[in-house]
């Protein structure tokens, strides 16, 4: 792995750019990043809720029953971003909202899994959001 990508697995860098969104972030055991956040969003309001600086910024809009997803790119890598298909209509499931699972590759340095739960405060008006991403080069992606 080249310089540029060591430097965007910087936990600190991580830590301190999104600490504004309450983000912490650690290295994971066998090489990698680890972010991960909580928040509560209300209705109608688009909110970042991850920050992977230099990679990019996860924005995401609650509505009473759909949900918007906005992941923002902040590098020049050619990115590929891809839902499961369990997540497409998971957030109006009648059992309860599924876990959001986004995954995306950053040109061929840097894979990415994005993982949301959401659990709606209707007497709130809002959404609290828990999430994390796992940001690994590609030699040691799972």
């Amino acid at each position: 792995m080249d310089r540029a990508p060591a430097e965007l697995l910087s936990p600190d860098r991580a830590a301190a750019e999104g600490a504004a969104l309450g983000q912490l972030a650690c290295e994971l055991p066998d090489g990698g990043l680890l972010i991960t956040a909580s928040r509560l969003v209300e209705f109608g309001a688009r909110a970042a809720i991850l920050l992977a600086p230099g990679l990019f910024r996860l924005d995401l809009t609650p509505q009473e029953e759909t949900l918007g997803l906005y992941p923002r790119v902040l590098c020049g890598w050619e990115v590929d971003w891809r839902a499961a298909e369990e997540s497409w209509d998971g957030y109006r499931d009648a059992s309860g909202p599924a876990p959001i699972e986004l995954h995306g590759t950053f040109g061929d340095q840097l894979t990415v899994w994005i993982h949301v739960l959401s659990f709606t405060e209707r007497d709130a008006l809002a959404t609290h959001f828990v999430a994390k991403a796992e940001i690994r080069p590609v030699a040691t992606a799972p």
